[in-house]
């Protein structure tokens, strides 16, 4: 199906994938369009006009996949949702600016079916935000793990099975220069040992590292694609609980 342009966005999306020099042009328009995103808002499932979100009110949005991390998908218009999705749907409408602060962190893919699109890694998204200089966290996933650290939180693990997973970014604000880790930790569904699991991480680190900075976050699995959790997942993990090897007789 050809593409046809909806809106001075979607104009402006294809002047930039053709023209690099029109890209400041499309992400003024991003911040400053409405965007759709499937999902619902807590209080408004069936909202049929417009809606003010409360103070602290929760989305409930739906994520997708792709080369197994998760991404949000937003869309220009209404035909490029129907491309994505087949069925029907709830959405909401949402200025672009507004919904990319709310899902900070997340990677976010404009239009992921259409034939023009753009992915937004979550350091692009606090570019477009704030600015390279803005007083938001940015992540770095290119800087090497401290190893000690590492090891020592590889041994607590080892010994915890109701630990999944961990990943591990360098997390500082703005353009300041210490940056320090930031470890996101994946747990069994329900698991209620977290407070003895920071425990036995802090006692470790004190033996291994003592004074090295970092922060603990417990991943959030119902939203895996938002704040902190679709930050660490940018990563690779660097711990995995071991599967046990079975067969099929």
């Amino acid at each position: 199906m050809p593409f046809i342009s909806e809106n001075e966005l979607e104009k402006a999306l294809v002047r930039a994938v053709k023209n690099p020099d029109a890209a400041p042009d499309f992400y003024r328009l991003l911040l400053e369009s409405n965007l759709l995103v499937m999902g619902t808002a807590q209080g408004q499932e069936y909202a049929s006009e417009e809606f003010s979100l409360s103070p602290g009110g929760k989305l409930n949005l739906v994520t997708a996949v792709k080369n197994g991390a998760p991404y949000l998908p937003i869309f220009s218009s209404q035909p490029r949702m129907q491309e994505f999705v087949d069925k029907q749907t709830k959405y909401l409408t949402i200025k672009g600016r507004d919904l990319l602060d709310i899902t900070r962190g997340a990677l976010v893919i404009l239009n992921p079916a259409s034939e023009f699109g753009k992915e937004l890694s979550a350091a692009e998204v606090l570019r477009l935000l704030d600015g390279p200089g803005g007083d938001v966290p940015h992540y770095n996933l290119e800087e090497a793990y401290p190893a000690a650290l590492v090891d020592a939180l590889t041994a607590v693990f080892e010994t915890r099975p109701e630990v999944i997973a961990a990943w591990m970014v360098k997390v500082g604000i703005g353009g300041a220069g210490d940056r320090h880790p930031l470890v996101g930790i994946d747990l069994d569904p329900g698991s209620d040992t977290w407070p003895s699991l920071i425990s036995a991480i802090e006692e470790a680190a004190q033996e291994k590292v003592p004074g090295m900075v970092f922060d603990l976050h417990r991943m959030d699995r119902d939203n895996p694609a938002v704040g902190l959790t679709g930050a660490l997942l940018k990563a690779n993990p660097f711990y995995a609980r071991p599967v046990a090897a079975s067969s099929l007789n």
